[in-house]
């Protein structure tokens, strides 16, 4: 792939895990990088990492009362700010890189800490939709020929909104025998009703293991450690949509008519069933995730104020064995983090990342598409990381070649993205890319013994695919 010419400076927040896996890929799509690239993060760990890359390093932790002080030495009209931190708000950012002339890349929508785990809040204001419908008011505001502000693009929310749309061409392909590309959002939502897609599911099974058990008293992750923590303390949220027949029993809504609802429930101890082709079924906590609004807003059809169409939309998230264990002991602490936090790298000895969605509902069923990245295929790329932050790395990598290449779009989300240039740009990251039917529902092997309110008819109604906590016997 020919190197981007691009001339300004990249402005790194953040060098944990994903930040110092970014690092030595940048150097492969941007030309004469060196010397043009600055890390600022809240601690040293990636200071070594990042001037062995010939990056600047900057010592500094980014408030709500600093941040713009301590960018706008650096960061100009024509740069670009890359920001893979935690607990600093994007939506502060995207305004001031507005402001500055800048681009903007991050790989979650970030607020400043104090939401995510803050019990004097309501339910739904520690919720992601939330968030996100902040930042579509920072998109309004700020209009789309702004500079071009790409949120939410690492793996998930990412990379799948674009296997979302490599699934429902192949499912064309394969149903209606069309080579049809849709050209819009209103296109590609009438191609998905049109072939009846019902469900989406993210899908991710991490079965990466440590040489390493993890100990008591200790959270092991793959990713992010706090990361996970905030989100596994975040009430569980699902997009419901037109097919389903009965309301989850302890399910709010977050606005009349936006079939968008948070359980009364965390993401922890929410349970889901879903399908991946190298494991089969199994079973995944339900974890709230920006690309479940943004995939089904993105699909929906609606006349006259109500959805004609609208696919219900999920994240069945099963990391890896040690992280679950984590997670367990984290809810039976009181939701007290653990004194020991590791990040899993080093001492991972086998496993990988199996990333991807689930279209259900349709004539063949289920199709699965997505990437199944290895530790030793992640290592052959960046040799001191892991399978889930490369897969982040390349939604972070094709966000930026994608914003470089298109400078004035506004605020964007993955779906509004061309998805056949961002899974070129990632595919090289992504381990085997991987389209998979399945005959599996969500109702194999259940009611044979222990009773269960089951819709037979209907194999992929949120009844069946629920943890039967949630729905009421």
């Amino acid at each position: 792939m020919t190197k981007l010419d691009f001339q300004g400076r990249i402005i790194m927040v953040g060098c944990g895990g994903v930040g110092q896996a970014v690092l030595p890929v940048l150097e492969r799509h941007i030309a004469d990088l060196h010397g043009r690239l600055l890390v600022i993060a809240a601690d040293e760990s990636g200071r070594m990492v990042a001037e062995r890359h010939g990056a600047q390093f900057l010592h500094g932790l980014l408030t709500p009362g600093n941040y713009r002080n301590l960018l706008k030495p650096h960061v100009k009209e024509g740069d670009l700010l890359l920001n893979l931190s935690i607990d600093i708000s994007s939506l502060d950012l995207i305004r001031f890189c507005s402001s500055r002339g800048a681009l903007y890349v991050d790989t979650s929508i970030e607020p400043w800490p104090g939401i995510f785990d803050n019990p004097m809040l309501k339910l739904h204001q520690r919720t992601n939709f939330a968030i996100r419908n902040k930042m579509l008011d920072v998109a309004r505001e700020l209009g789309s020929d702004s500079p071009t502000a790409v949120v939410d693009h690492g793996a998930n929310p990412g990379m799948v909104s674009h296997f979302l749309k490599q699934a429902i061409l192949d499912l064309a392909r394969h149903i209606k025998q069309s080579d049809f590309t849709p050209k819009s959002r209103e296109e590609w939502a009438a191609l998905a009703r049109d072939l009846n897609i019902t469900t989406i599911q993210v899908s991710e099974r991490d079965t990466q293991v440590s040489e390493r058990p993890k100990r008591q008293g200790e959270f092991v992750n793959t990713w992010s450690v706090s990361g996970i923590i905030d989100e596994l303390m975040q009430p569980a949220e699902i997009a419901i949509g037109t097919a389903e027949k009965q309301f989850p029993r302890e399910a709010r809504e977050h606005r009349s008519g936006s079939s968008t609802v948070y359980l009364r429930r965390p993401c922890c101890s929410t349970f889901a069933l879903s399908w991946t082709p190298s494991i089969g079924g199994f079973q995944g906590m339900l974890v709230t995730h920006d690309e479940i609004f943004s995939m089904a807003d993105y699909l929906s059809i609606s006349e006259n104020g109500r959805f004609t169409y609208r696919p219900s939309a999920m994240f069945v998230y099963h990391p890896c064995d040690d992280a679950m264990l984590s997670s367990l002991e984290l809810e039976g602490n009181g939701w007290n983090p653990q004194p020991v936090l590791r990040l899993m790298r080093k001492e991972i000895v086998s496993g990988m990342d199996e990333l991807g969605v689930l279209v259900a509902g349709h004539e063949r069923n289920g199709y699965w598409f997505g990437s199944q990245l290895t530790i030793d295929y992640a290592r052959s790329i960046v040799p001191e990381t892991n399978a889930t932050i490369m897969q982040v790395v390349a939604g972070a990598i094709s966000a930026i070649h994608w914003a470089i290449l298109n400078p004035r779009r506004g605020v964007v989300e993955p779906e509004d993205m061309d998805h056949e240039v961002c899974l070129d740009v990632a595919k090289p990251y992504l381990g085997q890319l991987v389209g998979e039917f399945t005959d599996w529902t969500p109702l194999d092997g259940r009611g044979k013994y222990f009773p269960e309110k089951l819709d037979v008819e209907r194999p992929w109604q949120l009844q069946n695919i629920r943890s039967r906590q949630w729905f009421g016997a």
